[in-house]
């Protein structure tokens, strides 16, 4: 009887996935807190052909949660629309005038 089996129990590959989805977080938490980019053009930098779910979905979350903000328009280097400028960087952030209104 042989024991040579071909399926891995290896658990820690599963653990190797999710390090590797927290590495790019913080890797495209760096390149928007440099440069307002599109989310096409920090896919490239990060590796990605194209817009992965990593990229987008994270973008959305930190859109949600106030992490990141769309500051304006710019024209993307891959696809030449004009397309949202969006960074993590507090200091660019537009100002609010709501305390003013009251």
């Amino acid at each position: 009887m042989s024991t040579d089996n071909t399926q891995s129990l290896d658990f820690n590959s599963f653990k190797k996935g999710k390090d590797t989805k927290k590495c790019h977080k913080k890797e495209l938490h760096k390149l928007l807190y440099k440069k307002p980019m599109s989310r096409r053009m920090v896919a490239t930098e990060l590796g990605f052909t194209d817009q992965t779910y990593v990229v987008t979905q994270s973008i959305f979350d930190w859109i949600k949660q106030g992490k990141a903000v769309v500051i304006g328009i710019i024209k993307c280097s891959r696809s030449g629309r004009f397309v949202q400028a969006i960074t993590t960087n507090p200091d660019l952030f537009p100002k609010s005038n709501q305390i003013k209104m009251f």
